[in-house]
């Protein structure tokens, strides 16, 4: 058998040795275009609605989802699927479009919806002139109304209050859950439209008629505004301290620095935008490892790595190869395309294979593992082993070949 085998692999070197042979690996699939712009460190991806649609772009720009009814507001759920106000209706839809879950008992003008950390839902209605809270059931837990008009963005915040956009009387206003007013901002607004509580404690304001986004503290000072917009309806904060705007008017997005200048802009087929939301970031799935469990030291093995994005991100890969060496951050590269690693251990044992991916913005995966024995190191006792071993790196598929029937 071993005689049999050895003639067969001399027939396929000389085949081989007439083919062009690559100097080292080719990895498919890697890409160093894509970065994390807009400031998305975290969040990556963002909702976008307008009139007529609403979208999801990653941060190179790409239209990963798209819901052909427009939409006052928007919110990707933890859950994957998309929650929309659509002025008679509050719906729910999953990735494929499909109704999960809908609240629509006398509305007349839905111009905001938030999913709460309970489950319930936000709503506000400017035709209403309410702002409620509703269960998965339909049933109204919670209601505000006393002196709105025209109220057009509602938010729950961190500790129970509810901040409020109240447009016609021109006022941002905090309530507590039993409708005592706790804090208000009034100074200078002309129909304000978003409102957005800050993690400093400060209040950042969307001023439609004024142009402007402005951004309060807590005694109603202003520390930051951006001026000379086109219809702002929607701003937020990003996590690196730039702050995005929707300019409705203008049919664009715009990101700012603390400085006010603009560093990003975005407007590919926009029909009068109404909001963005940023997209949680969700980790990239845990590496599967494939390969060759057992060997012999001093031979080089492949190992396949299969990983996917949620957000559709690409991938950095770190391999532990469990003898005190790794790959390094290598990337970034399409998930369908994470490049195959070779490595040859020199001693006797037992190895665990790690790999993990991070996707461009960060987000770590989990630590997929393979147990890898190397459990002899046989003596090279015929011209093809010697040849083989004085040109390790020429015909690797023939020294795994071998090895695999323990011949080498």
């Amino acid at each position: 058998m071993r005689k049999k085998i050895i003639n067969i692999l001399l027939c396929v070197l000389l085949i081989i040795s007439f083919t062009f042979i690559l100097p080292g690996p080719t990895f498919l699939g890697k890409t160093n275009n894509e970065i994390c712009n807009c400031g998305r460190q975290i969040e990556c991806s963002a909702l976008i609605a307008d009139n007529t649609r609403v979208i999801e772009i990653n941060n190179t720009e790409d239209m990963v989802w798209q819901y052909n009814i427009g939409s006052a507001d928007v919110e990707k759920l933890y859950n994957g699927n998309v929650l929309l106000a659509q002025t008679f209706i509050v719906t729910e839809v999953n990735i494929l479009g499909g109704l999960v879950w809908q609240y629509s008992s006398g509305l007349a003008g839905v111009s905001d919806v938030e999913r709460l950390n309970n489950g319930n839902t936000l709503i506000t209605d400017m035709f209403n002139n309410y702002v409620i809270e509703v269960n998965i059931s339909g049933g109204i837990v919670w209601q505000y109304s006393a002196g709105l008009s025209f109220p057009l963005d509602a938010e729950r915040l961190s500790n129970g209050n509810t901040l409020i956009v109240n447009n016609l009387v021109n006022t941002v206003l905090e309530v507590t859950s039993n409708g005592t007013v706790v804090w208000q901002y009034a100074t200078g607004l002309w129909s304000p439209s978003d409102a957005e509580r800050l993690s400093n404690g400060n209040t950042l304001i969307t001023d439609y008629l004024n142009s402007r986004v402005i951004e309060v503290n807590s005694s109603g000072s202003i520390v930051w505004q951006k001026t000379g917009l086109l219809g702002p309806k929607d701003a937020e904060r990003l996590s690196n301290g730039n702050t995005l705007i929707v300019e409705y008017d203008n049919n664009r997005i715009i990101e700012v620095n603390s400085t006010g200048d603009i560093v990003w802009s975005y407007s590919t087929a926009l029909n009068l935008p109404n909001d963005i939301e940023l997209v949680p970031n969700q980790p990239p799935t845990t590496p599967i490892i494939a390969g060759p469990n057992k060997g012999l030291i001093n031979i080089p093995y492949t190992f396949i790595f299969q990983a996917t994005d949620p957000g559709g991100h690409t991938l950095y890969i770190f391999v532990d190869w469990g003898d005190g060496s790794n790959s390094g951050w290598l990337g970034p590269y399409l998930p369908s395309l994470l490049p195959p690693l070779v490595h040859t251990w020199t001693t006797q044992g037992t190895y665990t294979v790690k790999a993990r991916v991070k996707d461009v913005c960060g987000e770590l995966s989990g630590w997929g593992s393979l147990s890898v024995t190397m459990p002899r190191n046989k003596a090279i006792n015929t011209p093809i082993f010697q040849f083989l071993d004085n040109y390790p790196n020429l015909f690797p598929f023939l020294r795994l070949f071998l090895a695999k029937y323990g011949q080498y």
